[in-house]
């Protein structure tokens, strides 16, 4: 599964939020570091979900994402490990 993510910030400042999972945000230095820095805030959102019996909220089509003025969109991939369900 991919998540659509928008990348805000510049040079030396990034952020990203997940416009289907409020409250899951990542941030870094570099766009290398804050998307590194957003799998793994996915990664530990899909542990914590399946822990608690949660499904996992279904990703909207990244054409369907309404991207802010100077930021970007990118998507990131769910990696599940064997321990996910």
């Amino acid at each position: 599964m991919r998540y659509p993510a928008i990348i805000e910030g510049g040079e030396d400042d990034y952020g990203i939020v997940f416009p289907d999972l409020p409250g899951i945000v990542a941030m870094g230095d570099t766009v290398e570091q804050v998307i590194q820095n957003a799998e793994e805030a996915l990664r530990d959102y899909a542990i914590e979900s399946e822990r608690d019996g949660l499904p996992l909220a279904t990703p909207r089509a990244p054409e369907d994402v309404e991207v802010p003025s100077g930021c970007t969109l990118t998507s990131i991939l769910l990696v599940r490990s064997s321990t996910l369900a």
